[in-house]
């Protein structure tokens, strides 16, 4: 039987891409890390991780004993947040902010249950591109991509990457086919990103490999590419779990790992132990954790997967 304890060393690992780094989460020594690791994969009698130059990487059992790990940390954190919420009457406001299309898809279906288990923590979203400066108090909580927490003032919270596609509306792909490759690219129209959202490297892979495309839009932020692509215009850069919920979108390419954000949960350090923004914190990184499968791009929420055709 797989004990949940030695869950958390593989949890522990696939998040931070080291064993060292796992320790100094886990607040144990490396060898401590090493040993457990190394006993589970000898009880399993397959290995869980690659080491490579980068850093250790999941092996494909590795993604599926972490995908259910983490499926087993968000019910131990509901657990927590429920008989908490039961222990006492939590209530607050908690200040959250993130892009638009992060709040809009994710975050607010959530907070119908969170707001059902906390009724009493008011829930103010702040659904902005703009990275507000929550040690300054701009904001409480926030989720971001490529932004790894830096500076006082502050604490972080690895959350699932959210990988990214080039989509096309329905429309376009019956007039204008589907690339058949990277390279094919460069035959079809293309919607870029600009100002400062486009120094993200998911916006600058599109214009650097179709250099000789054809430019058919330029948007200043992600939800006005999605329009454009949604209008038949050619194809954007879109994080799948965007793409895939849009009934007449399709894939053009399968994501590319390169292209992964990754994604952190910051909180202010003065208040993160409150109990009202605890409550708030954990509920929404057990929720994340259930939606890694979907956020990476190998699982939709629509009845029929839409891949690269």
């Amino acid at each position: 039987m797989i004990d949940w304890g030695d869950l958390r060393f593989v949890l522990a690992v696939a998040r931070a891409g080291s064993a060292l780094g796992a320790a100094r989460a886990l607040k144990v020594n490396q060898t401590t890390v090493t040993r457990r690791i190394a006993q589970l994969e000898k009880d399993l009698g397959a290995e869980l991780f690659e080491t490579r130059q980068s850093g250790q990487t999941l092996t494909p059992l590795g993604e599926l004993v972490a995908a259910g790990a983490e499926k087993v940390e968000a019910e131990v954190r509901a657990l927590q947040s429920t008989v908490d919420a039961r222990l006492r009457s939590v209530s607050g406001a908690v200040r959250f902010t993130s892009p638009d299309v992060y709040a809009d898809l994710i975050v607010g279906p959530f907070l119908r249950s969170f707001r059902q288990q906390f009724p009493e923590i008011t829930v103010e979203v702040m659904a902005d591109d703009r990275q507000l400066d929550i040690a300054k108090g701009e904001a409480d909580v926030a989720v971001r991509a490529n932004a790894r927490p830096e500076g006082g003032g502050i604490v972080g919270q690895r959350l699932p990457d959210v990988a990214w596609a080039p989509y096309c509306s329905r429309g376009y792909a019956d007039d204008h086919g589907l690339p058949s490759s990277v390279a094919d690219l460069n035959r079809h129209a293309v919607i870029l990103v600009d100002n400062r959202v486009s120094r993200a490297l998911q916006f600058r892979w599109l214009p650097e490999v179709a250099h000789d495309a054809k430019v058919s839009a330029r948007s200043n932020s992600l939800t006005n590419s999605l329009s454009a692509v949604r209008a038949g215009l050619g194809i954007g850069m879109l994080p799948c779990f965007v793409g895939d919920t849009e009934a007449d979108l399709v894939r053009c390419l399968p994501p590319s790992r390169e292209l992964d954000n990754e994604v952190w949960m910051i909180v202010r350090e003065d208040i993160r132990s409150a109990p009202h923004v605890r409550a708030f914190v954990d509920a929404l990184s057990a929720h994340l954790a259930t939606l890694r499968q979907v956020l990476m791009g190998r699982e939709t929420s629509l009845s029929a997967p839409k891949a690269a055709r």
